[in-house]
């Protein structure tokens, strides 16, 4: 298996999608989605945060300051 997305429908027939590990385990869920198009556009925005995106630790934890 390849690590990557899923788009799926659930319960209530509405679009999701998943990002899912190389190991098949299960990353992230997006919110529901009526149009399938919004789904990936939702896919989209993730791939492009992931590669830019910054990490803020609001756990209030400093053991990385």
């Amino acid at each position: 298996m390849t690590a990557g997305f899923e788009l799926y429908l659930d319960q209530e027939g509405r679009h999701r999608f998943r990002m899912v590990a190389v190991d098949g385990s299960v990353m992230l869920t997006s919110e529901a989605y009526i149009h399938e198009d919004d789904a990936i556009a939702g896919i989209w925005a993730v791939r492009e945060v992931a590669v830019s995106g910054s990490i803020v630790d609001r756990t209030g934890s400093n053991a990385n300051a």
